[in-house]
């Protein structure tokens, strides 16, 4: 059987030796005269992420300069490169890489021919949708499948899948294994953030941020990943809020309401404003964000969420925020929670409480109708 330590070397080039051919190729069972009895599973990739990452904008021959329009200038084509990287977020990229990568390992193992794989062919499409059945979840081969459709869109090369990669699809998702389905995330509800809030030492640097940061997370129906950053040592704000993003809408009226900018989120990345309200309880986002102003002191360049250390000011995590959050929450008898707990939580009080669900989906930048789900 073939090693697949290879495929990594050969993936570069199996974009640029793209083959297109007038007629619809075909691929049966028996076309190739070395069948592999079963597939093993895929080893991890090898190359670096960044790598990893350029596939999915490596073009086929038809996309080159000179293919196109040898008149374009050099400017041009730089902005349409430049255009198609800033398409997606960084997250996705990563994300649909991987798949391709997948994709790639998977047609190096079953023989597929090059002018098979790019543009797609839809049995191949169907045969490598149908090869996780029974040991991925659905809606993650389903991820796969999306990560190859972007390929061909972003070169607009034309997407064969259709109807019966469907039935594929609704099949795959039916043999999910019991392994890869995951219980539903339990939100935070308003009990468990004023337990959280009562147990947090207020006048403390850290737990004021986290204070803080819940309440703005839990009312604000934000994600974490807007709010926080990954590094402590972070305290950059090009895609997290300042101190000046936060504003007061009535200075002089002590119940009034803040906005706070988000630079970027995962749906606009050029950032947009959420409202906070006043709040009822020990959770009122406006007390805890100016308890937490005033204990930390920060500058109006300071990530909105650092915190004074012995050391100097470092920035609340994602990571320690949530460690903080569970050790408290697993003392009092609650299950682990995530991140994404405190977006669902907000947004399934807001529901509960009366707010019409037009509102609460323009509050919480809700793109689709999902949000009903916690109703």
């Amino acid at each position: 059987m073939r090693s697949l330590t290879s495929t990594s070397a050969a993936i570069p080039n199996l974009f640029l030796d793209v083959t297109h051919t007038h007629g619809e190729p075909s691929l049966s069972a028996n076309s190739s005269p070395n069948r592999h009895p079963k597939t093993p599973p895929f080893k991890p990739f090898s190359t670096r992420a960044q790598s990893r990452r350029e596939l999915l904008f490596k073009p086929p021959p038809s996309l080159r300069p000179d293919a196109v329009n040898p008149s374009f200038s050099t400017k041009t084509l730089s902005l349409l490169d430049k255009s198609l990287r800033n398409s997606l977020s960084a997250s996705t990229i990563a994300g649909y890489s991987l798949a391709l990568t997948r994709f790639l390992d998977f047609c190096n193992l079953e023989d597929v021919p090059p002018e098979l794989r790019f543009p797609a062919n839809e049995f191949v499409l169907c045969a490598f949708a149908a090869s996780n059945a029974g040991r991925m979840s659905g809606d993650t081969v389903c991820k796969y499948i999306s990560a190859l459709k972007a390929w061909h869109i972003l070169h607009n090369v034309i997407w064969k899948g259709g109807l019966r990669l469907n039935f594929i699809l609704n099949g795959v998702k039916n043999l999910t294994p019991l392994s890869s389905r995951r219980p539903p995330r339990p939100p935070v509800n308003t009990t468990m953030l004023s337990s959280l809030i009562d147990a947090l030492d207020l006048h403390d640097p850290l737990d004021a941020a986290v204070a803080a940061a819940a309440s703005v997370a839990f009312w604000g129906q934000c994600r974490l990943g807007e709010l926080l950053s990954s590094s402590r040592t972070d305290l950059s704000t090009s895609s997290r809020p300042s101190r000046r993003d936060l504003s007061m809408n009535s200075p002089h009226n002590r119940g009034s309401s803040y906005t706070l900018f988000l630079p970027r989120t995962k749906t606009k990345q050029r950032g947009e404003s959420i409202a906070l309200v006043s709040q009822m309880g020990p959770s009122d986002p406006l007390h805890l964000l100016r308890n937490h102003l005033r204990i930390n002191n920060l500058g109006p360049m300071s990530p909105l969420f650092a915190h004074k250390t012995p050391h100097g000011s470092y920035t609340l995590t994602k990571r320690q925020f949530i460690i903080r959050c569970n050790t408290i929450w697993s003392k009092l008898g609650y299950p682990h929670t995530t991140g994404h707990s405190f977006r669902i939580g907000g947004t399934t009080e807001l529901l509960l409480s009366g707010v019409p669900s037009d509102v609460v989906k323009t509050m919480g930048r809700w793109s689709s109708d999902s949000f009903v789900r916690y109703w």
